[in-house]
C-alpha cells in the first residue's frame, strides 16, 4: 500500500461528519457538508532517524472562536505513573485571562486527546488577531512506517475512535465561539463577562 493509500484510509475514518474534500499529493482537506465544523487538513509528514522512516499523519485546523486578549499555546503536563497519570493544561507563558481558558477547555481537550493512540506532537495556539486556535497534532496512527529491519513500508491503521477523539477535539475549540457568541470580544472571559 502507497502512503497515498494510508492517507486516504485515514481520511475516510472521518468521514461522516466530513467528507473528502480537495486532495493534492499527500494533504487531503476534510469538510463538513453542512458547514457546522471548520475544515481539518490530514497530511503526511515525512521525517528519517537513524533506524526510522516515518510519515506520520498530520491533521491540521483552524477554528475560529473566542480567548484570550494575547496570543498564547496550550500544553498538557503529565505527572504520575502510566496508571494513575494525571493531566493538567496550562499555557506555556500565563497569559491575563488564560487560566479560565484553559480550565474551561482542559476536560474536553483531555477527553479527546486520550482517545488518540501514539501521540508525537500536540499544539494548540491562540492567535487573538486572528481569534483562531491553530490545532496540530501528529500521531503513528494512519502512518507509514520503515526501517533497516523493515525491507517494505509498514502502515499503521487508525480506527475509528480515534477520528472521533480528533474531531472531538476540533469541537471543543469551535464551541469557544458558539457559547460566547458572534458578538463575543477578543478577552470576554468563559463565562461571557
Amino acid at each position: 500500500m502507497s502512503s497515498a493509500g494510508v492517507l486516504e484510509h485515514a481520511a475516510r475514518r472521518f468521514c461522516p461528519p466530513y467528507e473528502l474534500g480537495e486532495t493534492s499529493g499527500l494533504r487531503i482537506r476534510l469538510r463538513d457538508p453542512g458547514g457546522v465544523r471548520p475544515a481539518l487538513t490530514l497530511r503526511h509528514h515525512h521525517e528519517r532517524r537513524l533506524f526510522l522512516k516515518a510519515n506520520y499523519l498530520v491533521a491540521e485546523s483552524d477554528v475560529p472562536g473566542a480567548g484570550p486578549p494575547e496570543d498564547g499555546e496550550l500544553s498538557f503536563r503529565f505527572r504520575g505513573p502510566l496508571g494513575r497519570q494525571r493531566a493538567t493544561l496550562r499555557w506555556r507563558r500565563p497569559l491575563r485571562d488564560g487560566a479560565s481558558w484553559a480550565t474551561r477547555l482542559e476536560r474536553p481537550l483531555l477527553r479527546a486527546i486520550r482517545s488518540v493512540q501514539a501521540v508525537e506532537s500536540f499544539r494548540i495556539r491562540w492567535s487573538a488577531g486572528d481569534r483562531r486556535w491553530h490545532l496540530y497534532l501528529k500521531t503513528l496512527s494512519g502512518s507509514m512506517l520503515g526501517g533497516f529491519m523493515s525491507p517494505l513500508p509498514i502502515p499503521v491503521p487508525i480506527d475509528r475512535e480515534e477520528a472521533e477523539g480528533i474531531i472531538a477535539i476540533v469541537d471543543a475549540l469551535a464551541s469557544t465561539g458558539d457559547v460566547l457568541g458572534p458578538a463575543a470580544s477578543v478577552g470576554t472571559g468563559p463565562d461571557g463577562e
